[in-house]
């Protein structure tokens, strides 16, 4: 059995160095930022659906990411919101080729677990839905996994996320 893929956030941690990528990059105003705290990555913002905006996310460094024999990615967050952010996965970086996610939203204000079977995850090309399911083979050749929210709402939110693992 492999061993999980495991990106464990909180200060003194090794989880690599995410970066932020808002809708700014297509003319958008969103704002957001990460920060760490004791245990956890905090991931804060504004969305803003002015000039065409809509999105914020934060994204893993580009690497070599094989997801191809794991079935599930468990996350545990708290968000003082319940709009849905999402998983995303991407085989290819550029905006315009397809990426891979899911929705998860808390349910109050308490540290949640949740977990996602793999299968789960809708393929989408600039938010748009193409399908169901990811083809296991896709998974061997991830090159980024981020978290976003791009759920045409304005307004603010914090995301605090302690860990992301897939097993």
């Amino acid at each position: 059995m492999k061993d999980p893929l495991l990106f464990d956030f909180g200060v003194g941690k090794n989880f690599g160095s995410w970066t932020i990528v808002n809708d700014g990059v297509m003319g958008g105003l969103s704002q957001s930022k990460a920060s760490l705290e004791a245990d956890a990555l905090l991931f804060a913002g504004n969305v803003s659906l002015k000039n065409n905006g809509g999105f914020v996310s934060l994204r893993s460094p580009l690497g070599s990411y094989d997801l191809s024999s794991y079935g599930y990615c468990e996350i545990r967050f708290k968000s003082d919101t319940q709009r849905k952010f999402e998983v995303l996965i991407e085989k290819d970086t550029p905006f315009y080729l397809p990426k891979f996610r899911v929705k998860f939203a808390a349910k109050g204000k308490d540290w949640e677990t949740v977990t996602i079977p793999l299968r789960d995850f809708e393929v989408s090309r600039m938010g748009a839905t193409i399908q169901k399911g990811i083809d296991p083979e896709v998974l061997k050749e991830i090159q980024r996994i981020g978290f976003i929210l791009a759920d045409k709402q304005e307004g603010t939110f914090n995301l605090w996320i302690d860990y992301l693992k897939f097993y």
